[in-house]
């Protein structure tokens, strides 16, 4: 388990470590307070890497919109 903090509403919660797509980087979880996918480690370790994130999120978002 590790610790997120949701990028769109600010709650951090606990959520699964899983890694993203065979990479060093965590996957997303969907926060639980306002079902966003766009989370990412709390801490200082997931501020280093919000680049990243914004790009894992993007691919995120494009997936979402071709389902729908």
């Amino acid at each position: 388990m590790i610790k997120f903090v949701c990028d769109d509403c600010g709650h951090k919660f606990e959520g699964m470590d899983c890694e993203y797509c065979a990479s060093v980087y965590t996957a997303p979880v969907k926060c639980p307070k306002c079902g966003s996918w766009h989370t990412m480690p709390s801490g200082i370790k997931g501020f280093f890497k919000r680049k990243i994130y914004n790009m894992i999120w993007e691919s995120i978002d494009e997936r979402q919109g071709n389902t729908e």
